[in-house]
């Protein structure tokens, strides 16, 4: 629920695409693609002075600020739209300190708008619907994993700059994708496939560290990747890897190969990406308009 005082001041101050002034002498600047579900946004905020800290929200959610190399007086933060939010306004907050201790704060409005998904039926084999009791002790250990993992939060490893695709094939499924499974409905699709044959050569989509190399009862063969300050791409059904939990990947980097590991119905790449726990469309990194 957006808090009404601050989406009313925000509208009246009239805040539109680009930069806007804050309150408090800040300037807060969204870059996105779209303002949609499924879509991330990087928050910019600068401001006169340096800062000590700063902090915000977003459709609910805390955004977690990292203050720029150039100092402490720019600060970003990445966002998301998820795919339940409603279209209509919606308003950036964020509050701080300067480093002499006086506080500052501003709010941003900005418009989602609606986004239709597709609907795809897909058959698989009865286990990846319904887990046999043996594997459902696994597969708690596996989703308390992910879950420590998608809570850190770590520096980026350098300057932003446009991701790359992690393989050429085009796409097979699209995010946000309403699945299916052997007729039952579950999570809208969380990424994207893209076509790739057994054995292609998969490469990291940014620089980073890798957070998981390692089997997952559904994704198979899987490697994640942290980019620091909450961001994280997936890369699933490799049909092997080819790299280490801890080490420091370059943006191209071969990475592993693609397979059909997990609940799949052929050799594919499954290419994701998260803020925190929250999916978004991959495809949104190729775009230069969030660097």
């Amino acid at each position: 629920m957006i808090r009404a005082a601050a989406l009313a001041a925000a509208l009246a101050a009239g805040f539109g695409a680009g930069a806007a002034s804050g309150g408090a002498g800040l300037s807060i600047e969204v870059r996105a693609r779209a303002i949609a579900p499924g879509e991330p946004l990087r928050v910019i905020v600068a401001s006169p002075v340096p800062l000590e800290d700063l902090r915000g929200h977003f459709l609910g959610r805390p955004l977690s600020f990292v203050a720029s190399p150039g100092g402490r007086a720019r600060w970003w933060s990445w966002a998301l739209v998820p795919l339940d939010a409603d279209p209509g306004p919606a308003v950036i907050e964020v509050s701080g300190r300067t480093e002499a201790g006086r506080p500052v704060a501003g709010a941003r409005a900005v418009d989602v708008v609606a986004r239709d998904f597709p609907r795809e039926e897909i058959r698989v084999a009865p286990r990846y619907v319904e887990p046999p009791a043996g594997v459902r002790e696994r597969l708690q250990r596996e989703r308390s994993r992910l879950q420590r993992i998608y809570a850190r939060r770590t520096a980026p490893p350098g300057p932003l700059g446009p991701f790359v695709a992690p393989v050429p094939g085009e796409p097979t499924s699209v995010f946000g994708t309403r699945r299916f499974f052997n007729g039952k409905p579950r999570d809208p699709h969380p990424g994207l496939d893209l076509k790739a044959a057994r054995g292609t050569p998969v490469r990291a989509s940014g620089p980073g560290v890798v957070a998981l190399a390692g089997d997952l009862y559904y994704s198979g063969n899987t490697v994640i990747i942290d980019h620091g300050a909450g961001l994280f791409t997936i890369y699933a059904h490799l049909d092997r890897i080819e790299v280490r939990e801890g080490e420091a990947v370059r943006a191209g980097q071969r990475i592993g190969a693609s397979g059909a590991t997990g609940r799949v119905t052929g050799p594919h790449l499954h290419w994701g990406a998260k803020i925190g726990t929250e999916p978004f469309d991959p495809r949104a990194l190729l775009d230069p308009v969030l660097f």
